[in-house]
């Protein structure tokens, strides 16, 4: 359960990428008492950060990143780093110097904790349940572009952190079942999902914060994983798409383990199954 914390010195938060995932992570550590920065890309977004009771920043990374028009985001104790890399575009090594340029703001600014939102992509199908484990060596990794981000922050003047490996998200606007539907002889329909409802991370990083708990990488999934077939035709049916046909060919697979997380801290999902996730 989350709770306000009623603390007088709570740290500062900065979430870098106030997007889809981050806007409403950032409104939540709000609601709990912190003093939260917010960074966009988008000029027009700065007024509903600010409408939120967050700080706004407008911060570009083109790969680098003024440091002297950035300096007052960084000024602040935690620092979530939210901007996903465009994996499907091979801009791989665009993504490695913006984390050099966030790396070197955070050498110049109050920064002593980072969170750092990576994806269970860097997992390979091994056709069997994954742990943080199956991923310590770059030629382990399904994703070089990742891990190699991740040992960057990892490396980083021994700053305590969080690595959060994020299964496919999902909830409110996301309705996956759009990219599927009408589509026939898709692949992998008897393929086990590795989705998280974004209500889930929000929570889980919130009670990771609170709990001050630092210098883990953690998976981040729902603990159930029905069948892609099941999963898809039931958002077909419920949300009256055109229903997709699956090919139930066997297939290499990978299930999110998340039994580390459970051992960390005693998070209550909301959403258990995917299957009843809300949207």
């Amino acid at each position: 359960m989350i709770i306000k914390n009623t603390n007088i010195s709570l740290p500062k938060i900065a979430v870098l990428g106030c997007g889809w995932l981050g806007l409403p992570l950032a409104e939540c550590l709000v609601t709990l008492g912190y003093t939260v920065n917010g960074s966009t890309t988008t000029e027009s977004k700065l007024a509903l950060l600010k409408h939120k009771n967050i700080h706004p920043f407008l911060i570009h990374i083109t790969p680098f990143l003024d440091l002297e028009k950035s300096k007052a985001f960084f000024n602040a104790e935690i620092l979530i780093i939210n901007i996903p890399p465009k994996l499907r575009s091979r801009e791989g090594s665009y993504h490695l110097l913006q984390i050099d340029a966030i790396l070197d703001a955070v050498a110049q600014s109050t920064i002593r904790n980072i969170i750092f939102i990576s994806s269970t992509s860097v997992y390979s199908d091994l056709n069997r349940e994954v742990i943080e484990n199956d991923v310590v060596t770059i030629n382990q990794s399904a994703c070089k572009i990742l891990f190699e981000a991740e040992s960057k922050i990892r490396a980083f003047n021994h700053i305590p952190h969080l690595i959060l490996r994020c299964a496919g998200l999902t909830g409110y606007d996301r309705l996956l079942i759009k990219h599927f539907a009408g589509k026939i002889n898709l692949p992998e329909g008897n393929n086990p999902v590795n989705l998280i409802h974004r209500d889930d991370v929000i929570g889980i990083i919130c009670e990771l914060i609170q709990n001050d708990i630092w210098n883990y990488t953690l998976n981040i999934c729902a603990p159930l994983h029905p069948i892609r077939k099941d999963f898809y035709t039931h958002l077909a049916e419920k949300f009256n798409f055109e229903m997709p046909i699956f090919l139930m060919e066997k297939s290499d697979f990978k299930v999110i383990n998340i039994d580390k997380l459970q051992g960390v801290i005693n998070y209550k999902f909301k959403y258990l199954n995917p299957m009843l996730f809300e949207y």
